[in-house]
């Protein structure tokens, strides 16, 4: 009996793999593979123009598209960035200290109006760009070091349940402060392309060796200056270096 006992668990034994073949068995953290790299761009200052959005949806990247209010294509740009992927937000004008940097565009936010006003004033927005799911700042270096404007501002971003992307233009601001404290989500940009709109091509190519270093990156640039085209033949690059185009929604804070 003892040596029938003895051959079973001999037989057992040379039947079962041995534990580091377990497929199930999670290897160590160095032979896990590494997450790819991540770019989330944000093309702004759409509405008055189709033609200017023809490479970005070449693309087929879920890049974040600013769009001006009150502009001959806003709406239409709106469905069509939804149909092609993309995250449409309201480019919000807000008064800066530079006049110029405002520039003619409608639906602006200025420190000179009253809470009622502003509150107005985005919500007029926000029904000329029907479907957008945040809202970023054009300018704004005076209106976003505003307390007061920046609490009446998200308070009517938070109300419509939307998210709100910060562009900073001045060490002075507040946005983002204001926003963490009246619980809007929120994602700052720093980083931008073609601001001043020189060495373009540099400046996106050193996208992918920033964001193997970091991890991740956030950038912003303009539709007017090229940018897109130059996104759009530097795409093999980024693929080659496993860089992965994601939404901007990935780094909203809660």
């Amino acid at each position: 009996m003892f040596l029938l006992i003895a051959a079973a668990a001999l037989s057992l034994a040379l039947a079962v793999p041995p534990l580091a073949s377990w497929s199930w068995l999670p290897g160590p953290p160095a032979a896990r593979a590494a997450a790819p790299p991540r770019v989330a761009i944000v093309f702004e200052h759409a509405g008055a123009s189709l033609a200017d959005l023809a490479p970005i949806y070449a693309m087929h990247q879920p890049f974040g598209l600013g769009i001006f209010p009150h502009k001959r294509y806003s709406v239409q740009i709106v469905r069509d960035a939804m149909a092609h992927g993309l995250v449409p937000i309201l480019h919000l004008p807000m008064e800066a200290r530079n006049p110029a940097d405002t520039a003619p565009v409608a639906g602006a936010v200025w420190v000179r109006m009253t809470d009622a006003q502003i509150t107005r004033i985005v919500e007029d927005d926000l029904a000329s760009t029907p479907g957008v799911v945040g809202v970023s700042n054009h300018a704004g270096s005076r209106a976003t070091a505003d307390p007061r404007i920046m609490t009446a501002v998200l308070r009517t971003v938070k109300a419509r349940g939307l998210w709100f992307e910060e562009n900073r233009t001045t060490p002075a601001s507040v946005a983002s402060d204001v926003a963490a404290r009246l619980g809007v989500r929120r994602v700052l940009i720093t980083t931008y392309l073609d601001d001043p709109p020189v060495d373009i091509e540099r400046k996106v190519r050193a996208l992918i060796p920033l964001a193997q270093r970091q991890g991740s990156v956030l950038a912003a640039a303009h539709i007017t200056t090229g940018t897109p085209r130059v996104v759009l033949r530097l795409l093999p690059e980024f693929r080659r270096a496993g860089i992965v185009f994601v939404p901007i929604t990935e780094f909203l804070a809660p």
